[in-house]
């Protein structure tokens, strides 16, 4: 067994095999002894090799400081997975706060907040630190803008892009006023180039979600890799590409990872946009779901593998792959494990992307959806799978007589016919759907043991679509449509839902809205955002204000002069269908209709690909009380791993925050946090102390209550 560790930037580097040992730099500095870069490294390996705190003393771990950020709201979240240089914290706020902690005792040292009209809000899980020249940067996104801000003062690098910010709209050959454009997850850096992905939004007037690199010290940009491909450009024929239609999406929302000595940067991509329908991008739709592996100095492509053609179901890769070297069937070989929504761990040849495990396309049904033209087959990949895949009534919930019932009644009035099965218009079972299989947390790998460990949702959806109204007299409900439901069904339905009754206590509904704000303030929350959601300023002021007014009325008003009836220029290019809502398929009480476990923890030995455990992560109260401790949760954020033998994961429902056994998955230590965990630990030590560090930010798509907290643990008594 050989490790090949990221090098540090002091040294001159070349590769050694040593059996069972990591390898150390030239300056006496292991790699992974350090939680300086989001995920821990580079490589993404979500690993600590400090090992202070272990199998036999974790349950001695207690609370070492706790700090509030001091803005949580209503249905806010952190995700943020901390970096620590030297004696700092590095961490965001629930309102996209930049702030810096003594590492020893949590005290802040400063705070930089985006003011005025840069106030911004959403989701932000992590910062990157750079050194040049004696000045040590942070680069912090946050809304529309990417900061520049010193890692000393808190104050802004006004040598880089407009006085210490970058627009994060500028560059994608569009009207920058026509586009959304955030950056929910940091970028990555090679030597002196800043490489970042973004989140583009997922309806139809999505913005596209090219790849871009920026000159670290100035902003200025360097290249760009077209995901959705330009005219000539490899890739443009898989697209069939209609005049008038926008094409957007095809994003890297979920990081990116590096292999520095060879300057490779490794990008995994969403679907095109809009995500469940796809009539005007009929077609593969390269570069779409793909891991892509990019020159970082210059952005031109070596290689892609696709895992899903022509997505109409958001199965996006949703993180960076993971690099590894591994003992590979007898050989030694460097290898890229991609995890999926799907259930499934990818894992590929990092220098040609050929596939380890063999992936077999097979034929998949067709839509019944007018204009829709699904692809005809699809990947499916033939080994590592740590969810169920399709649906029928062998998987209904085990929990009683009554809630199986209901479901095999409920089962018969959707279609279920695979994974695959198209959405339609009376609704999809899909699983595990796209909250399912593993999610941004991405996985944790374990390089001395070489297991890989990660965290999956397992449970059902519904695939609901409604069509929307082309112009002003086309029912979508009963009257006819206006202007601003045109706008809102193409931009935020996905979420909200068609009928605008939300989907989870995370996604709220939007009935009643004039009892609450007026139209200045609904205009501020849908331009600024709040809590999840992230700012939209892509609207002219003529869509704002009829979507505004929309809103303001109830949809099923008997008095039609109620809604704005506004008649459209022009109709649109072509019909239009939207998902109703992201709505988990559930029985009676709201619990999911598949069989327990609905959230596991996994541990895969990566010399063989072969499940070596799997346990349930985490617990409902109200069915541990029933006797049924054991179902796991939805969960969100990742794990990660230590030479202690420990894996460290929050994520849950029940807000606990665990050590499991890297051996076995014996739960070994747990501690109720004050909010649900909804992101990676980081792991660092300072003075000799080793040091665990969680986001209790709790809200997200779970539901639970918000706030404001961070928490590090450490041995009780450790010096």
């Amino acid at each position: 067994m050989f490790v090949n560790v990221h090098p540090c930037p002091d040294f001159n580097y070349s590769l050694f095999k040593i059996a069972g040992l990591v390898l150390l730099c030239s300056c006496g500095n292991n790699r992974y002894e350090v939680w300086d870069t989001y995920r821990g490294s580079p490589d993404a390996l979500q690993y600590s090799s400090l090992s202070q705190i272990d199998t036999s003393n974790v349950h001695l771990l207690t609370p070492a400081w706790t700090f509030h950020t001091g803005d949580s709201g209503q249905r806010t979240t952190i995700e943020c997975n901390p970096i620590i240089v030297g004696n700092t914290v590095y961490l965001t706020s629930p309102t996209l706060h930049l702030i810096a902690l003594d590492a020893t005792h949590g005290k802040e040292l400063w705070r930089y907040k985006p003011t005025g009209k840069e106030v911004a809000s959403g989701i932000n899980r992590g910062v990157t630190y750079w050194k040049d020249k004696g000045l040590e940067y942070i680069f912090f996104p946050a809304g529309k803008y990417m900061y520049a801000v010193n890692a000393r003062t808190g104050s802004l690098i006004e040598s880089f892009g407009d006085q210490g910010k970058i627009d994060l709209r500028a560059g994608l050959g569009q009207d920058t006023a026509k586009l959304s454009v955030t950056v929910t997850t940091p970028g990555i850096l090679f030597k002196n180039i800043l490489i970042i992905g973004s989140a583009t939004g997922e309806g139809y007037n999505a913005s596209p979600g090219h790849i871009r690199a920026y000159e670290a010290a100035t902003g200025n940009l360097l290249w760009i890799f077209h995901t959705i491909p330009q005219k000539g450009e490899y890739g443009y024929e898989t697209w069939a590409w209609i005049e008038g239609e926008n094409y957007g999406g095809t994003n890297d929302w979920g990081g990116m990872s590096l292999d520095e000595k060879k300057g490779i940067v490794y990008v995994s991509t969403g679907s095109p946009t809009y995500d469940f329908y796809g009539a005007n991008r009929v077609g593969a739709n390269l570069f779409g779901n793909c891991i892509i592996a990019l020159d970082a100095a210059t952005g031109i492509r070596k290689w892609h593998y696709q895992a899903v053609h022509h997505d109409i179901w958001d199965y996006d890769l949703p993180c960076a792959p993971t690099l590894a070297d591994i003992h590979w069937q007898g050989k030694d070989r460097e290898v890229l494990l991609q995890p999926t929504k799907m259930g499934e761990l990818l894992v590929l040849d990092r220098n040609t992307g050929e596939a380890l495990l063999p992936s077999v396309e097979k034929p998949v049904p067709p839509s019944d959806i007018p204009g829709e033209q699904a692809f005809a087959t699809q990947p499916y990949n033939q080994g590592i799978l740590l969810t169920g895949q399709g649906w029928d009534t062998t998987d209904l919930t085990t929990l009683s007589d009554s809630a199986r019932n209901y479901l095999k009644q409920q089962t018969r009035q959707y279609r279920a016919q695979g994974m695959y099965d198209p959405p339609s218009l009376n609704g999809t079972i899909g699983r595990p759907g796209t909250r399912g299989g593993m999610l941004w947390g991405g996985i944790s790998f374990d390089p001395q043991s070489q297991t890989a460990f990660a965290n999956c949702n397992d449970f059902p959806m519904i695939y609901q679509l409604e069509k929307v109204p082309s112009e002003a007299g086309d029912d979508l409900q009963h009257e006819g449509a206006s202007r601003g439901q045109i706008v809102y069904a193409l931009n935020c339905s996905n979420c909200h839902g068609a009928d605008r009754k939300g989907a989870t206590e995370a996604v709220p509904s939007l009935m009643g809205l004039s009892k609450r704000y007026s139209k200045e303030g609904l205009s501020k929350i849908i331009t600024q955002g709040k809590g999840l959601m992230p700012a939209h300023t892509q609207f002219s002021s003529p869509d704002l204000n009829a979507m505004v007014t929309y809103l303001m009325n109830e949809p099923d008003s008997s008095a039609t002069g109620k809604t704005e009836r506004v008649q459209m220029n022009h109709k649109l290019p072509l019909e239009k269908y939207v998902l109703k809502s992201y709505k988990i398929f559930t029985d009676q009480e709201g619990f999911p209709a598949s069989a327990p476990p609905w959230g596991t923890l996994n541990a895969v030995d990566m010399k063989t690909g072969q499940l070596k455990w799997q346990v349930p992560l985490g617990y409902y109260p109200k069915l541990k009380d029933r006797g049924f401790p054991n179902t796991g949760t939805q969960n969100f954020g990742g794990c990660v791993s230590t030479a202690g033998g420990l894996v460290f994961i929050g994520a849950t429902a029940d807000e606990m925050f665990r050590a499991f056994n890297v051996r076995n998955g014996a739960e070994l230590w747990s501690y109720k946090l004050s909010a649900g965990g909804y992101a990676t630990p980081s792991v660092y030590q300072v003075k000799g102390k080793q040091y665990v560090i969680i986001a209790a930010g709790g809200g997200n798509r779970n539901g639970t209550a918000s706030a404001d907290v961070y928490m590090a643990f450490a041995l009780e008594g450790s010096r």
